[in-house]
């Protein structure tokens, strides 16, 4: 890899040889000139003198402003030449250092930029184990979650439930003994007392519910057969009445694994929740298309959508966006706990156009 600097030291060697030689000649001319001026043999070997000497300077700035630099990029590309392509097309065959040193900085280049490919792919590798394990951990930490809420739900159900029956017993007891005169205050409170009584008793249930999941039947399942049972029972519902539900589903989608019964649940809860935030109008959109390994389902509103700040808290037990009375924030905790239980996921986004986003992933049947 040096020869550049070899050759071109032996030339300065040569043109030194030279001038020393004619610099000679040019004091012997002199010397033997009778009158004592120069012949014109020695104006002559002057010249040659001079221009010798000119040559000389400019080999010796031509191997150190050139020579040396190009033998310290052939250095340099040696150490990358390991982790360069062996294809590169050569620039000449010739063997000069300048078209060595053109190669090994194509070689040198070929090779940054490899690097910097596979340290770019090494970096977005990265960045989705990052993202799936934060997910993971997101996962993890609100079944744990719910889980605690789980027990101390059944406690709370256990404890409030008994008393609650009484409650209702009584209250009928006396609806049902009231003389026919007595004060309509009296049997308006009573009517308070029993519509109370059954809206606790529904939140003991759904705490219930949440807390004793029924037992999986895990089985390949329709999911356009789970979402027709569940729009017949939401039909009935007055939340639904002005809500046009559209089902665009491709007619080859591939069964699932899941209970049919409880994957009815969910989409009900979804459908009755999109309801409630459209106040009772506008338009549902589920959509269905299979992935790699999973089918994923969007139900799609056109509602105001979810605020940024309450989308990490949507699957939390008790929490809801709605007013207070109007819902126990059980649904989406339900629906989270029952896809879990499948081995899928259930998310909660903003549309583009507006309205709230729900997307399920359910594992393929048989995968």
């Amino acid at each position: 890899m040096k020869a550049l600097g070899t050759r071109l030291l032996l030339t300065v060697t040569v043109a030194s040889a030279v001038g020393a030689g004619a610099v000679f000649h040019f004091v012997a001319a002199l010397a033997l000139s009778a009158t004592g001026k120069p012949s014109a043999v020695a104006l002559a070997a002057a010249v040659a003198a001079i221009s010798t000497l000119v040559v000389w300077v400019a080999s010796a700035m031509l191997v150190r402003r050139v020579a040396r630099p190009v033998e310290r990029i052939l250095d340099a590309a040696e150490m990358l030449q390991g982790s360069a392509p062996g294809n590169l097309p050569l620039l000449g065959d010739s063997g000069h250092g300048l078209d060595q040193a053109a190669l090994a900085f194509e070689r040198a280049a070929a090779a940054l930029i490899e690097e910097r490919a596979r340290l770019a792919a090494k970096v977005d590798e990265l960045t989705r184990v990052n993202r799936a394990l934060a997910d993971a951990r997101e996962s993890l930490f609100r079944s744990e979650k719910l889980a605690t809420v789980g027990r101390l739900a059944a406690g709370v159900a256990h404890e409030v439930g008994n008393p609650l029956g009484a409650i209702a017993g009584y209250a009928e007891v006396a609806r049902s003994r009231l003389p026919p005169g007595a004060a309509p205050e009296l049997r308006e409170a009573l009517d308070r007392i029993a519509v109370a009584a059954d809206r606790i008793d529904h939140t003991v249930r759904g705490l219930l519910d949440f807390a004793r999941p029924a037992p999986l039947e895990l089985r390949p399942v329709s999911f356009a057969t789970a979402l027709e049972a569940a729009m017949d029972l939401a039909r009935g519902q007055p939340r639904l009445r002005g809500v046009e539900v559209v089902v665009e589903l491709s007619p080859d989608l591939p069964p699932v694994l899941a209970d049919e019964r409880q994957l009815c649940q969910v989409f009900l809860n979804l459908l009755l929740n999109a309801g409630d935030a459209m106040e009772g109008q506008g338009r549902v959109e589920v959509g269905g298309r299979a992935r790699a390994e999973a089918l994923e389902i969007t139900v799609v509103d056109t509602g105001p959508g979810i605020p940024h700040e309450d989308l990490a808290r949507m699957f939390d037990p008790f929490f809801t966006t709605k007013d207070p009375g109007a819902g126990s924030g059980l649904g989406l905790a339900i629906c989270h706990s029952i896809i879990d239980s499948f081995g899928g996921t259930i998310d909660a986004a903003n549309s583009p156009g507006g309205g709230a986003v729900f997307t399920l992933r359910l594992r393929l049947a048989g995968r």
